[in-house]
């Protein structure tokens, strides 16, 4: 990933989707807003206990460092389902000023629709961003081990196949910041889960030296989802940023007891 930092606010870009003028995407960092607390600085999450003046203005700043205007994003209300949901000019702007009008029950979403960035919200959970350069259609997705689970990166991308005739293939994909395989420690019950969900749990769930304690590789998970549904691996680019490791440059909720902020991802077609 690339950091360009502009009016103190830190913005993460990808590589591999940095190609493209055709498109803006961004992951946000945590510094250079209002926030204060367990939440600052550049906290953009309504719905976690912060001053709801002092997230507006992080929105309002981070759309100047973007250049487009606040209701040029839109945001999702999210559950850690595998609900996919279309973003069309009737949905610019949802969940932009408020959390009560952001798209209900959904974890990804995707476009093709010009000047509208479509966002979710991460606090050690998975940022996906997906950008079809043959159909110009994007997507993002927020997978944490629900999600991931319930493949809400298989089913965006069969959702682009079937409303934008994506071909996987093309697909460009970037799997961002996130508590990554070196802290990201679950249960028995998540172990469980992965078994009835993915059938192997090899190289995704990983023994520990604590009685019933595993290492659960959100990168790796996603990483199969993509490549199972024909996404080529040359294609992919994972940040490789934990953010727990890195909890002074990203929300994290484990490293902050649940009290924290929340990191933006977005794409934009331009």
């Amino acid at each position: 990933m690339e950091n360009t930092n502009k009016g103190g606010v830190d913005l993460f870009r990808f590589g591999n989707l940095e190609k493209f003028d055709t498109i803006d995407h961004f992951i946000t960092g945590r510094a250079g807003g209002f926030s204060k607390g367990p939440f600052a600085s550049m906290n953009t999450g309504f719905h976690v206990g912060d001053n709801d003046w002092y997230v507006l203005q992080n929105r309002k700043k981070l759309a100047s460092m973007l250049g487009v205007d606040l209701t040029g994003f839109t945001f999702a209300s999210q559950t850690h389902s595998s609900n996919v949901t279309l973003v069309d000019q009737c949905k610019r702007g949802k969940g932009s000023t408020e959390s009560e009008t952001a798209i209900p029950n959904t974890d990804a979403l995707i476009t093709k629709t010009k000047g509208i960035f479509i966002c979710i919200q991460v606090a050690d959970c998975v940022p996906i961003i997906l950008y079809d350069p043959e159909n110009r259609a994007a997507a993002v997705i927020h997978a944490g081990w629900r999600g991931t689970l319930r493949k809400v990166t298989e089913a965006t991308i069969r959702m682009m196949m079937q409303t934008f005739e994506t071909h996987p293939s093309e697909l460009v994909a970037g799997i961002g910041p996130s508590n990554g395989p070196c802290c990201y420690e679950v249960g028995e019950d998540v172990k469980n889960e992965a078994l009835k969900s993915l059938g192997s749990i090899k190289d995704v769930i990983k023994p520990t030296k604590k009685k019933e304690k595993y290492i659960f590789d959100q990168w790796h998970a996603n990483l199969l989802q993509l490549r199972y549904a024909g996404v080529k691996e040359k294609n992919i680019e994972i940040a490789g940023i934990c953010s727990q490791c890195h909890s002074d440059n990203f929300y994290s909720s484990r490293k902050d007891n649940g009290i924290t902020g929340r990191t933006t991802a977005g794409i934009m077609l331009k």
